[in-house]
Order: C-alpha cells, then sequence, then structure tokens
C-alpha cells in the first residue's frame, strides 16, 4: 500500500535513459501503460511534496506572521460556550491540541466532551534542548480550568520540525538530556500528566537515534513520576519510515494519527483535507490506508488515536469541477472563517468518495476567477468518527480547539458519536434502591423530620452503603454465624419458652423478621416502594411470630 518513492522516480529515470528506438517502440506498443505509470509517477509526486510539509508548524507561522489567509474573521463574534446534557459519559478518549494563541479559549470549552489537552507548545531549541520558547504554559489559566475537572489529563507538546533540526537534535545525548530535565520540572510544575512529542519530518536516517530518544524519555519520566504518560505524533503517510514501532511501542501510551493535509499548498489540484477513500479520484492515501498501515505496523488499535482538522484549505481554481486544477494556493482557513465567510454565502457538497465537504464558487464580482474550499463540517465529521468507531480506534484527536469558536456542531457530533448516553432512569433506580431501606427503617424509627426530609442520622446511614460491597460481605459473614447459632440455641426447650414468652423479646424478633424481609425483598427488586415494603414487612413478621408461636405452644403441649 505505502511504497519508497524512490522506485517510482528510478522507474521514470529508466524510461528517460532508454534509447530513442527503444522507447518509440515501448509507446507505440503500449502507450496506454506507460501513460499510466507516467501518470503514477507525477501523481504520488505530488503526495510526496506535501508529505514534506510540516502542518502544526505552518499553522504556527502563519499565526505568527499574522498572515490573513488563516485569520478567524469573528474577532467581533460572541463566543459560544458549548453546553451539553447531563445523562451521558465519553465512550472513546477525546483529544485536543491547545495551542497557545487561542490565549482563553478555555473558558468557552465544555471539558466534559474533553478527555486530554495537549498544550502547544515547547518549541525545542535543536541545538540545546533548552526551549525556543514554551510561551505562557507556566502561567496559563488552562491549566487552572482543567483542574476543576475530574480525570481529565493535560499534556505539554514539545515540537521539532524538519530533517535537520530533528537529525541534529537527535544525535545530541546532552541536548536530549536538557530536554528531558526540563520537561519533568515543568510538568512537576503545572501537575501535568505527560507530554505529546510532536517531531515532524525526522528522516529515516535517524531511526534509531528517534528511538533512543523516546525510550529514553519514557524511563526518565516514569522514573520521576509512574503516572507520567506519552503520547507521539506520526504523519498521515510514514514516507521517511523513521519510527521503530516495535521497540517503542510499550514505551508509548497513545499514537496520534496527524489525519490532515492529504491535499494543501503543495497540492496541483484542489482535494479533500482528509479524505476517508480515495476511490479512482484521488490520491491513494486517505483515513482509511493510514489507520490500516500503522494497525499492521504492529501498534495496536487500542493504542490509535486519529486526529481531524478543523480548519480548511482554499485554491483559486481553473474551473469548479472536482479535481480542478489549482491556480493559486490561497491558504488554510479555520473552520470557523468557513462557516462565516464561505459556508454561509455559498452551497456545501459532500464528495461521495472522500466523504468531505466543499464549497466551489465564483468570487463575487469576478465571475471567471473560481475557488474551492475543501473542509469538515459536522456532515463529513460523521463518517469520520464512524472509522474510528470501525477500527476500533481509542478515540479522536482534534487540531486544533478554538478553529470552531463561534460554532458547536463539531462538538455535537462528538457528543453524539463519541459519548454514551446513561440511563438517568436506571440511575435513579439504582440510588433509591441504595436508600429507601434506609429511609423507610429510619422514618418508621422517627428518625426523619416531621416533614419527610431525611436528617443527619439517616444521611449517615445512608453514606454507609456508599460501602456496599465491603458491607455486604461482612454482613453475610456474621449473618451466617449468627443464624447458625440461633438454629443450635432454639433447640434448647429453655431458649424456645424464653424466646416466645417474653414480650421484649418477642418485639425484638418481630423486628428482626421485618428488617429481614424487607432488606430480601429489596435486594430481589420484587418491590420497589418503601411503603409497601414496610406493610409487607410487618405482615410478614407478624404471619410468622404467629405461626412459630403456635407451633412451640403445641411442643409444649406434650411436655411433662
Amino acid at each position: 500500500m505505502f511504497f519508497a518513492v524512490s522506485t517510482n522516480l528510478s522507474a521514470a529515470t529508466n524510461i528517460k535513459t532508454a534509447t530513442p528506438v527503444e522507447d518509440s517502440t515501448k509507446l507505440l506498443k503500449g502507450g496506454k501503460k506507460f501513460a499510466k505509470i507516467l501518470k503514477s509517477i507525477f501523481h504520488h509526486n505530488d503526495s510526496v511534496k506535501q508529505a514534506h510539509t510540516f502542518i502544526h508548524e505552518h499553522h504556527r507561522q502563519l499565526k505568527r506572521d499574522k498572515v490573513p489567509t488563516f485569520s478567524t474573521g469573528l474577532d467581533s463574534v460572541t463566543l459560544v460556550t458549548i453546553s451539553v446534557p447531563e445523562n451521558f459519559e465519553l465512550d472513546y478518549e477525546v483529544f485536543g491540541f491547545y495551542p497557545h494563541w487561542e490565549k482563553d479559549y478555555y473558558k468557552q470549552l465544555n471539558f466534559s466532551l474533553l478527555t486530554t489537552v495537549a498544550y502547544f507548545s515547547y518549541e525545542v531549541n535543536p541545538k540545546t534542548g533548552h526551549p525556543n520558547t514554551v510561551h505562557d504554559w507556566e502561567t496559563t489559566a488552562l491549566v487552572d480550568a482543567i483542574r476543576k475537572h475530574p480525570n481529565k489529563e493535560l499534556l505539554l507538546t514539545v515540537s521539532n520540525f524538519g530533517q535537520h533540526n530533528n537529525s541534529e537534535f537527535l544525535k545530541n545525548k546532552e541536548a536530549v538530556d536538557v530536554l528531558t530535565t526540563n520537561l519533568i520540572t515543568l510538568l512537576n510544575k503545572r501537575n501535568a500528566d505527560g507530554v505529546c512529542i510532536d517531531f515532524e519530518g525526522v528522516p529515516k536516517s535517524s531511526k534509531s537515534d528517534y528511538t533512543s530518544f523516546l525510550i529514553t524519555l519514557s524511563n526518565r519520566l516514569k522514573a520521576a513520576n509512574s503516572n507520567y504518560k506519552i503520547y507521539v505524533t506520526v504523519p498521515s503517510v510514514n514516507w521517511a519510515q523513521a519510527i521503530d514501532f516495535k521497540a517503542i511501542e510499550q514505551a508509548v501510551h497513545r499514537f496520534i494519527i496527524m489525519g490532515y493535509d492529504y491535499y494543501g499548498k503543495p497540492s496541483k489540484v484542489a482535494g479533500p483535507v482528509a479524505p476517508l477513500k480515495s476511490g479512482k479520484t484521488w490520491e491513494p492515501y486517505n483515513l482509511t490506508n493510514s489507520v490500516d498501515y500503522y494497525i499492521q505496523s504492529g501498534i495496536p488499535s487500542s493504542k490509535i488515536i486519529l486526529a481531524l482538522p478543523i480548519y480548511g484549505t482554499v485554491w483559486e481554481t481553473q474551473n469548479l469541477d472536482i479535481k480542478s486544477k489549482v491556480k493559486t494556493y490561497v491558504g488554510a482557513r479555520t473552520l470557523s472563517y468557513i462557516k462565516s465567510a464561505i459556508e454561509n454565502n455559498e452551497t456545501t457538497y459532500i464528495d461521495p468518495i472522500s466523504k468531505s465537504a466543499y464549497n466551489a464558487y465564483a468570487l463575487k464580482g469576478k465571475p471567471t476567477t473560481y475557488r474551492q474550499c475543501w473542509y469538515e463540517n459536522d456532515s463529513s465529521f460523521v463518517y469520520k468518527t464512524q472509522l474510528i468507531k470501525t477500527k476500533k480506534l481509542k478515540g479522536l484527536g482534534l487540531w486544533a480547539l478554538g478553529y470552531d469558536k463561534g460554532y458547536t456542531e463539531i462538538w455535537d457530533v462528538i457528543r453524539k458519536e463519541m459519548a454514551k448516553p446513561i440511563d438517568t432512569a436506571t440511575t435513579a433506580k439504582d440510588s433509591t434502591s441504595k436508600n429507601s431501606i434506609i429511609s423507610s427503617i429510619v422514618k418508621t424509627l422517627g428518625l426523619a423530620d416531621p416533614d419527610g426530609k431525611i436528617n443527619k442520622t439517616e444521611a449517615k446511614l445512608v453514606s454507609i452503603t456508599n460501602y456496599k460491597t465491603i458491607l455486604l460481605y461482612t454482613m453475610c459473614f456474621l449473618l451466617c454465624f449468627a443464624g447458625l447459632g440461633f438454629i443450635i440455641a432454639i433447640l434448647s426447650p429453655n431458649t424456645r419458652n424464653k424466646l416466645f414468652n417474653d414480650n421484649t423479646i418477642k418485639a425484638y424478633y418481630i423486628t428482626g423478621v421485618l428488617i429481614s424481609i424487607v432488606v430480601i425483598f429489596r435486594m430481589l427488586n420484587w418491590i420497589n416502594d418503601g411503603l409497601v415494603l414496610l406493610i409487607i414487612g410487618f405482615i410478614a413478621g407478624a404471619f410468622t411470630y404467629y405461626f412459630v408461636n403456635k407451633y412451640i405452644q403445641e411442643k409444649q403441649k406434650d411436655l411433662p
């Protein structure tokens, strides 16, 4: 499925160096085959150029240089807080990169729809291992916001881009040691949960050094804190083959497939940023193939997160046709910009093969100037989340949080596709089951307030039921021996006479039977209503006492 680029280039070289006579003969006899091969060569060379772009670096530069084509266009829009119902819980990991430039966007996030946030980023100085910058990692209130929500994980992204930078850093053991030491300090300072290594463009020649770096980093982090985790980004297409998956699999907690920019700035035709499939229309590289490749490379599907784009790409094209040739690369656009400036004004289509959204339109006032915008919206996102489910991946990733500010459609998809509903009726029933017995008994004993509210005594008894497992086994153990002792004791005539002739003991007996009946009926879920349970308990206790008492009296008549 994925093959070395050199194979195609070698084929091209052979064609060019053949003699003119041989070349002409081959072309005449197999013109169609030659054309197909030639098309394949240039087709895949287009993908090679795209594979050598570094997505996160590109976005960082756009933001740093204030390139207008990456503007959200929403500086004055009212931000929308993402709201969700309470009766759900995430069934998959939902991982999101949080770029430093999004500042206080965390105030609009609903953290119940996220499990993991990776702050972007510690930018590595490849010569020293020290950071060129960590931005405001040490002060950002994002950390405090996350810590208000239980079971959410915070990572520090560590970024290094380009073959030269990665090669220079990875072979420098002192720089590796400095980086590792700095990371331990920074994680500890913000009480974080680990790191996300985002090294894009690692050359094949650095494969061994990259493996050594990841294993060393894992060992050092685990020694500092056994709970620290390492996430590692991997490219959509592993052209460089610079990762030894079998060697690092146990050292890495999650692998994040950067499932975007299959078509981008170097592409000769406009196309899907994150295609589900290719068919005969698109490059043979797509999300499905990427996932299959990494699973076949030895990464368990339970460790794979498929990251999807919350942005799109705009090109000026020759016409409005699918796969139209590119005249000019306009730029990357956030989903916020696309929805406000393009989608609201143009018809949106879903490509039936790639399952990606796109707009094809002529500029206003320039009827012969055509543009195409390819991106992911809520409709196309569903197809990609279905892939995560079908392949049984660990979860979904997002590049990047804040790119859809002002809109909630993507989060609606996450709630519907990545979460499972909680049966509130069952939950309420279980809660009632825990407390109804205690409540009934307490109210019967007069420990509840006159208006029926639970007082402190009942609250304490109810809290005990939270330890139901330990309590259950303890009660079973005690009841077993207590019951055995009772049976042995009642075999004695003196015990029977004492038990059924003393009114005080009779009251204890009836109460004991009452509680036992209530507990048994409640555990079997035969009846849920507390009042009915009390009535049945009293009746059962009275009848049991009556028949046992009659039995004892009959036995006493036969005594001498």
